[in-house]
């Protein structure tokens, strides 16, 4: 009978943190975070005009064919105005995303055969003749490109599994109209497609050929280099505790009705009231709150209490995953208040 007891107390006593950490759970949100640009500039710099001025690429084993292993070069496929659809895949996302007064995109590529040739740079005087032809303040020239492919095909025994890597590089510079270089920055990028084929086939018809591969190659990474240059939005997810006191409910349907000021005010009765678990949590939510509100440091601040309650509490009330998130969320909220002097630098704002 008294074994019994002790097993009854000692199972009670091993299940009470369960108890603790079952009686909150968590709800999240997705939300937009500006992003600040790599390089910052200059905000009296306010119109740019985009070019190509690369020499077309080539060389040997540009694309690869490896069936089973065995390699086999094809190097017919050329994509001589590679550099030009970077350009245009660039102006385009540039000014859709209205950071720049005017985009502008130089229509011919200025650096071909017969008279272009590899390894050279825009000189003073074509930069010159740029700006006043389209009477802006920048220049941004793709200088140089490269790109290879590489397809592998694997019998696996009844059917074929191929794979399409496409990789490229790109040379940025950004002249000012003096002709002075204000940025170089090479861009490394890759895309990648598979089939699967569930009979023995040559069919690869799930896969784009080599030329589409490359081509759609140059548009994805000018679409990509802007972020280099201009601030972009960025979807990011949150966590908030959405149960752990009664009052919560209301806190949720304030959250619902985007009121989260008003569900702060809810925390923070919480957070004065409750017990120390009630007080991190709390803590936490009001730190996401201010975030959402665009006030960083005071997010940040709550965000310390809230880690510094979570590891006050141990392992028996809170969860190594409370204190994790509590401690991720915190640098990340201190990552925004540097950030959001960038941008200031860069837009005028502090998102």
């Amino acid at each position: 009978m008294g074994y019994l007891k002790n097993l009854k107390l000692i199972l009670l006593v091993a299940l009470l943190p369960l108890g603790f950490l079952s009686c909150t759970s968590l709800s999240s949100i997705s939300i937009d975070v500006m992003r600040p640009a790599e390089y910052s500039v200059p905000p009296d710099l306010l119109s740019a005009v985009v070019l190509d001025f690369s020499y077309p690429h080539s060389g040997d084993s540009v694309h690869k064919l490896i069936i089973n292993g065995v390699t086999t070069p094809i190097d017919t496929v050329r994509i001589d105005d590679f550099g030009l659809r970077v350009a245009n895949s660039m102006a385009l996302e540039l000014d859709n995303r209205m950071f720049f007064d005017s985009v502008y995109l130089h229509p011919v590529s200025l650096n071909k055969p017969p008279a272009g040739r590899p390894g050279i740079q825009l000189s003073r005087e074509q930069i010159a003749d740029i700006i006043d032809e389209y009477n802006a303040h920048l220049v941004i020239a793709v200088e140089d490109v490269s790109y290879n492919t590489e397809v592998k095909v694997i019998d696996l025994g009844g059917y074929y599994y191929s794979t399409l890597d496409a990789f490229g590089e790109v040379l940025w510079r950004i002249y000012d109209r003096y002709g002075d270089v204000l940025d170089e920055y090479l861009q490394n990028d890759s895309i990648y497609w598979d089939n699967r084929d569930t009979q023995y086939s040559s069919n690869l018809s799930a896969m784009p050929s080599l030329r589409n591969s490359v081509e759609s190659l140059a548009d994805f990474m000018g679409r990509y280099y802007p972020d280099r240059i201009s601030p972009f939005w960025e979807k990011q997810r949150r966590y908030y505790y959405s149960s752990g006191h009664h009052l919560f409910s209301r806190a949720n349907d304030l959250i619902k009705a985007h009121n989260w000021e008003s569900a702060a005010r809810v925390w923070y009765y919480v957070f004065e009231e409750g017990n120390k678990k009630q007080k991190a949590i709390s803590a936490f939510n009001i730190a996401l709150s201010y975030e959402i509100r665009g006030d960083f440091a005071e997010a940040a601040a709550w965000a310390d209490k809230s880690r510094a309650l979570f590891q006050d509490l141990g392992s028996f009330s809170a969860s190594s995953l409370d204190v994790e998130r509590a401690n991720r969320y915190y640098n990340e909220l201190n990552e925004r208040i540097k950030e959001a002097e960038k941008l200031q630098e860069q837009v005028g704002l502090g998102l």
